[in-house]
């Protein structure tokens, strides 16, 4: 339960900054100050989002025991590349790597999401998964709709969100670090 309540609070992250993204452009106090601590902080925020994910995903599967179908080990790919990729930008303060994070999630998240509806719709499996580990085979559903792929899809969504608002502030800011990039 504590799982499903991350991967809600990292999607209610993502909601309340489009929401603050939109209301910025009306001239909102609160939705401006919201938009620049996620431009401040976002590279963390995507950090602290996928490693948190990546975590996860090995705790149920290396202690709990739930065996990963092929589904999940795509987005397991792109989870814990981003993982590692996202904690080194963030040390770095590299802000250009929100481009190919925002892809890398885009793909998890395409998935994550054919893999969640597999989960309410078995029958439209294609033969993508094994008969030993199904991918329409669901190890527990929080609050009657939270499932490991509903999980890494909220995860991705922050991802994508997180690295939109920090890539936004990149190019009204004219460079990586706010410095002007010269054009000829």
């Amino acid at each position: 339960m504590f799982s499903a309540l991350l991967a809600l609070a990292a999607l209610a992250g993502a909601v309340v900054t489009l929401v603050a993204l939109v209301a910025a452009r009306t001239g909102a106090g609160w939705a401006r100050e919201v938009v620049r601590i996620v431009r401040e902080t976002g590279l963390w925020l995507v950090a602290v989002v996928t490693a948190g994910a990546m975590v996860g995903s090995l705790w149920f599967s290396e202690s709990v025991g739930y065996v990963p179908c092929t589904l999940c080990w795509y987005q397991r790919i792109a989870m814990f590349s981003l993982a590692v990729l996202s904690s080194v930008a963030a040390v770095r303060r590299d802000r250009n790597f929100t481009v190919y994070a925002i892809v890398a999630a885009s793909v998890g998240l395409t998935v994550s999401t054919y893999h969640y509806l597999l989960e309410w719709f078995p029958h439209w499996e294609s033969g993508v998964c094994s008969v030993d580990v199904p991918c329409n085979a669901v190890w527990f559903r929080e609050f009657g709709f939270v499932t490991l792929a509903f999980m890494a899809g909220c995860a991705f969504i922050a991802t994508i969100v997180f690295s939109a608002v920090v890539r936004g502030g990149n190019r009204e800011e004219g460079g990586p670090d706010g410095q002007q990039i010269a054009t000829s």
